[in-house]
């Protein structure tokens, strides 16, 4: 029977630079993801997020609050185009109109689709203080959108 031979096993240890190279990487992950956490911390989600659409809508209307109330879905080509120009043009009026975000295919939104008979979207309500709505089907224009937004913060008060 013929000797098998015997391979000489040794540890192959990496060079020193290696090493360096190593824990250098895992000091810029550990130092990426301490700035992340902190940089999330620092950003606590408001907490109407939390609460469901409907609460949120009654909640502002009974503040008198105004608020768009923005009816979509996530998968529809309008929809989307909406939500874009929605999260491109809202934020400098986040302070003075409340936004109530209703994802039309959430069941847990059903109510409040039934409550302002919701039949197509995306539909915008843009609600006065005073609990007045103006009804918006449809993709809205820039500067309508604009218009809307600032007739609602400029009777806020």
């Amino acid at each position: 029977m013929p000797k098998q031979s015997q391979r000489s096993r040794t540890a192959v240890r990496p060079s020193a630079s290696a090493v360096n190279r190593y824990l250098l990487l895992a000091v810029i992950v550990l130092l990426a993801g301490a700035v992340l956490w902190f940089k999330n911390q620092a950003k606590p989600a408001p907490a109407a997020l939390d609460e469901p659409a409907e609460v949120q809508f009654d909640r502002y209307l009974q503040q008198k609050k105004p608020m768009l109330a923005f009816f979509h879905s996530t998968d529809c080509h309008s929809c989307v185009e909406m939500m874009n120009l929605v999260a491109e043009v809202y934020p400098p009026y986040e302070h003075s109109v409340a936004l109530v975000d209703v994802n039309v295919y959430d069941s847990a939104n059903q109510n409040l689709l039934r409550r302002t008979r919701i039949l197509s979207i995306p539909t915008q309500i843009f609600i006065d203080k005073d609990g007045t709505g103006k009804v918006i089907i449809g993709v809205m224009s820039r500067e309508q959108f604009e218009q809307e937004l600032q007739r609602l913060a400029d009777n806020s008060s």
